[in-house]
C-alpha cells in the first residue's frame, strides 16, 4: 500500500523519478526508488542515481563553516567583510552567524529579475554580488529573518579564503571522503558523473528537459550532487565527533532567533543552517531544495529519531517535505 501511495503521489504531480528513504535510529524502515532517472533512455531511478540536491547543500556549507570555527580558523562573530574584500559598507556588520541563520539583511540575489535572465551565463563571484551590491539592505543584520542565498554564497567564499581550497574540494576532503560519501560532489556539467539523473520541468502539460544554468550562479548556496544513500551515511556525523565535536553539533541545532523573531510567524525557527519546523509529527530539523530540474528534502524528527530524504528530478515540487511526513506517518501505523 505504501508503494502505491508514493506512486500515486509522483503520478499526480508529474514527477519523472523519486528516490526516498526513511530511517528510524539505526534501522532503515523504508527505501524506495520510483520512476525514471532519464526519460529519453528509460533509465530507472536506483540507489546509485545522483541528483542535484539544491539548497540542501546549505547544510553542508554550514557544517564546513562550523568545522573551521571549531579549528579556531574563524569565529561565528567575525564579519563576512573580514574575509571577503570589496563588500558594500552596509554589509560590514553582517557576521558569519547572521549569514548562517538567514539574518543578514543582504538582498537575495536569486530574487532579482536580472539573475533569472542571466542564469545560463558564467559569472565571477563579483558579478554575482553585483546583482544586489547597490541595493539597500532589507534590515540591519540580526534584526529579522529573511531567506538569503547571497549570504550563503558569501559563506562559500569565506570557506575558500580561510581553507585555501576550492569550496567543493574542501567539503570533499573534510566531510565527504572521511564519511565515505563517495557519490557526493560539487556539480560540474563538464564532468561525466556516473548515474547522473536528468532533471525535468513540467510546462503547459508536458515534461521537458530542464533549462541549463551555470553552476557559478549557485555555488555554496546549492551546487552539490548526492544520492539518498550518501545522505543517510551523512547522518552519522550528526551524532559523533567525526566532523564536529559535541559543542559545535549543539550550536548547529540550537535555535538562533532574530531580534524580532519574525520567523515564528511562519511556524519555524532556525539553527545554524537548519530550519526547525512545526509539523503534524512534531518539530523537525531540515531543509528543502529547488533548482532547475530538481527538488529535494531532508529532515530529522528528534522525538522519534527518524530521518527522511526525498530526491525528485522535477523542479517546483511544492513542499517536497510533505511526502516524507506522510510516509513517516503511514509507517507509524503499520
Amino acid at each position: 500500500m505504501l508503494d502505491a501511495f508514493i506512486q500515486q503521489f509522483i503520478a499526480d504531480r508529474h514527477i519523472p523519478g523519486l528516490a526516498i528513504a526513511i530511517q528510524r535510529g539505526e534501522t532503515l524502515v523504508h527505501e524506495g526508488y520510483y520512476g525514471l532517472a532519464n526519460l529519453e533512455h528509460q533509465v530507472a531511478v536506483s540507489a546509485e542515481s545522483v541528483f542535484e540536491i539544491a539548497s540542501v547543500s546549505k547544510l553542508f556549507t554550514a557544517q564546513a563553516i562550523l568545522r573551521l570555527v571549531q579549528e579556531g580558523r574563524l569565529s561565528l562573530d567575525d564579519t563576512l567583510a573580514k574575509y571577503v574584500g570589496g563588500l558594500p559598507q552596509a554589509w560590514h556588520g553582517v557576521t558569519i552567524q547572521h549569514g548562517l541563520a538567514h539574518q543578514s539583511g543582504i538582498p537575495n540575489y536569486t530574487a532579482q529579475d536580472r539573475y533569472w535572465a542571466g542564469q545560463r551565463v558564467s559569472k565571477s563571484p563579483n558579478e554575482v554580488l553585483d546583482l544586489v551590491r547597490d541595493l539597500p539592505v532589507n534590515f540591519p543584520a540580526g534584526q529579522r529573518h529573511s531567506y538569503d542565498n547571497t549570504a550563503y554564497y558569501l559563506l562559500g567564499m569565506v570557506i575558500e579564503v580561510v581553507s585555501g581550497k576550492p569550496y567543493a574540494d574542501y567539503l570533499r576532503e573534510t566531510i565527504f571522503t572521511p564519511l565515505g560519501m563517495n557519490a557526493t560532489r560539487g556539480n560540474n556539467y563538464d564532468v561525466v558523473v556516473p548515474h547522473r539523473a536528468q532533471g525535468y520541468s513540467y510546462v503547459e502539460g508536458h515534461l521537458i528537459n530542464k533549462h541549463f544554468y551555470d553552476i557559478s550562479n549557485t555555488f555554496s548556496a546549492g551546487v552539490l550532487l548526492s544520492t539518498v544513500r550518501d545522505l543517510l551515511t551523512w547522518r552519522k556525523s550528526w551524532f559523533d565527533d567525526s566532523i564536529l565535536n559535541a559543542d559545535y553539533r549543539k550550536r548547529w541545532w540550537t535555535e538562533h532567533l532574530s531580534a524580532e523573531a519574525n520567523e515564528k510567524a511562519y511556524h519555524y525557527t532556525l539553527g545554524l543552517g537548519w530550519f526547525m519546523v512545526e509539523s503534524k509529527l512534531g518539530t523537525f530539523l531540515g531543509h528543502n531544495g529547488g533548482i532547475q530540474g530538481f527538488s529535494s528534502s531532508l529532515l530529522y524528527l528528534p522525538e522519534i529519531q527518524t530521518m527522511g530524504v526525498a530526491l525528485y528530478n522535477r523542479n517546483d515540487v511544492d513542499n517536497p517535505h510533505h511526502l516524507l511526513l506522510d510516509v513517516i506517518e503511514k509507517l507509524q501505523t503499520q
